[in-house]
């Protein structure tokens, strides 16, 4: 029974290839420009991870003000 739907998932993929709908345009498209605009694509890359890594920055700065801020303390008074 698995078979029949990989095969159905390989047709899907064929039909998807020939697929004119615009995001399947646009993604070909890209697909194309990446090889004659190699270096575009890389510096988007590039700039993707910097700012992963400005974002990672903000959250251990804000990880690390909440670990030293001092725990209040309420005093109970026992009867």
């Amino acid at each position: 029974m698995s078979k029949p739907k990989k095969e159905e998932k390989g047709k899907a993929r064929v039909e998807h290839t020939t697929c004119c709908c615009p995001f399947c345009l646009s993604s070909r498209m890209m697909e194309e420009a990446k090889e004659q605009y190699s270096g575009f694509f890389t510096h988007l890359r590039n700039a993707r991870i910097e700012v992963l890594k400005g974002f990672r920055t903000l959250i251990d700065d804000r990880i690390s003000s909440l670990e030293k801020q001092k725990k209040k303390v309420t005093k109970v008074k026992v009867e």
